[in-house]
């Protein structure tokens, strides 16, 4: 008789430890759910803290557990929508800042382009007026030279003065050198 109560006795903290073991998983749900939410891995700790709550629906820790990850998760969505939206306003000013420099490289292009129109116009306008002038000044040479019989490598009095008003800008002064005694090359020369 004293053997089946030894083994009943025995068999008692048996049974406490069963339904104590039944009891610590709510808790071992909700500390590993906490651990993936202070390590930020939102996902993983839902996920945990459902399966607690499949098996024990009514624990408060896991129950407010969830409402945080929950909110958690709310506001992650609403960071990337905001995320989201800012980076469609960057690439649409990108865009438009884009299309601005298209614009100005386009406008530049053709400002340069009427800018060589132009020059290309005077220059073209300079040619004429200098062509008209020479064949104006070899009308009166021809006007004037036939009262005048020239002799070979003979030129007028208006051929020369041109040449000359041509050759004015080329003139160099010739600078003298003014007239100092002679040295005498046996003194030294003075170096100080």
């Amino acid at each position: 008789m004293r053997l089946p109560l030894l083994i009943s006795l025995s068999l008692l903290p048996l049974s406490w430890q069963n339904a104590g073991a039944q009891l610590a998983p709510a808790d071992d749900f909700f500390h590993s759910g906490a651990q993936f939410y202070i390590s930020n891995s939102i996902p993983q700790a839902k996920e945990q803290v459902e399966m607690g709550l499949k098996l024990y629906p009514d624990d408060d820790k896991l129950k407010k557990l969830e409402e945080l990850l929950k909110q958690q998760q709310q506001q992650q969505n609403q960071q990337q929508q905001n995320q989201k939206s800012k980076d469609q306003q960057q690439s649409q000013q990108q865009k438009s800042d884009n299309q601005k420099k298209e614009q100005q490289k386009e406008s530049q292009g053709q400002q340069q382009q009427d800018e060589q129109k132009q020059a290309e116009q005077k220059k073209s306008d300079e040619e004429k007026k200098a062509e008209q002038q020479k064949a104006d000044a070899e009308k009166k040479d021809e006007q004037k030279g036939e009262g005048q019989p020239q002799a070979a490598g003979q030129m007028t009095p208006e051929e020369a003065k041109h040449l000359l008003d041509a050759q004015k800008g080329n003139e160099q002064f010739l600078q003298l050198k003014p007239q100092d005694k002679p040295r005498d090359s046996r003194r030294p020369v003075k170096d100080w």
